[in-house]
């Protein structure tokens, strides 16, 4: 079982997590590293070989080594049920589902959630352009600890309780993996809604001020696409803020083969960008060169 899973295309299970390559040479293709935010891409995948590398982190390794990165575990049965999860193999995932969850600690031991305000998540926020008081309203703050070692991160609940967290060198999940809904209003749902790859977006959407009156729905992971399907049937308009890349594009078109003419793709505003946050650094960046 371990060697399907070590065979399974690195290329192919980054698209399911919603990471396509933004250049290719040769044999090597170059992502934005899902391991933690950058700008210029330095996380390699070695087609032939089935590797990668982060340069920024100085790592790399297997499909294993990967998910140990993604899913901050040792676990490796705990990594097994996640890639086959992700990337559902049938023999892999018959056999991943047998095994039982085990009772020892979490990979995450000692998960706490608090208010945000560590001073250094807060300025992490705001260098990708999200004011203080939008990121307290919004957001909390995790603390944990991996294999002895003191961790904290920024928190982004979802639906299912589990946890989106980021700070300057880590990406991941506490939980289980799933879409987070914000409704406008407690009164009852809105009439329109408003659709985000990452919580971060969403920030920058409210930053902004261009979602007024609509309900949210943050995706998580373009994978989670169809998990956003019964939320939005009774919407009269889905405006979708999704990266300008090919997975956000695939959702985009997935959405509007089920619900057509309602679905409305505002990436037009940051064409000339990756993403929603891209824009508002940019023009964040421009205002302070102008003062």
């Amino acid at each position: 079982m371990l060697k399907e899973i070590k065979s399974i295309p690195l290329a192919a299970f980054l698209s399911r997590l919603g990471h396509e390559p933004a250049a290719r040479k040769g044999t090597r293709l170059w992502y934005k590293s899902p391991l933690r935010q950058e700008r210029t891409p330095s996380f390699k995948v070695e087609i032939t070989l089935n590797c990668w590398y982060d340069f920024g982190l100085g790592k790399g390794g297997n499909i294993i080594d990967l998910a140990a990165e993604l899913y901050q575990s040792t676990d490796l049965r705990h990594l097994m049920r996640c890639i086959a999860n992700s990337y559902p193999v049938p023999s892999v995932q018959t056999v991943a589902s047998s095994f039982p969850p085990r009772h020892s600690a979490p990979s995450m031991e000692r998960f706490e959630v608090v208010p945000l305000e560590h001073r250094a998540l807060v300025a992490y926020l705001q260098e990708r352009g999200i004011p203080a008081h939008i990121a307290k309203a919004n957001c909390k703050e995790a603390h944990y600890s991996v294999n002895g070692k003191l961790y904290f991160a920024v928190a982004f609940e979802n639906v299912s309780g589990g946890w989106e967290l980021r700070n300057r060198y880590f990406k991941g999940c506490r939980g289980r993996k799933d879409i987070s809904y914000l409704p406008w209003s407690r009164d009852g749902p809105s009439t329109e809604s408003a659709l985000f790859e990452g919580f971060i977006d969403y920030l920058s959407a409210l930053t902004l001020d261009i979602i007024s009156g609509a309900d949210a729905i943050i995706l998580n992971s373009v994978v989670n696409v169809n998990k956003a399907v019964p939320y939005l049937k009774d919407y009269t308009a889905i405006n979708c803020y999704l990266d300008n890349d090919n997975a956000g594009q695939t959702a985009l078109a997935e959405l509007k083969a089920i619900y057509g003419s309602i679905v409305i793709d505002r990436s037009t505003l940051y064409s000339e960008f990756n993403d929603l946050n891209d824009f508002l650094v940019n023009q964040s960046s421009n205002i302070k060169q102008n003062k």
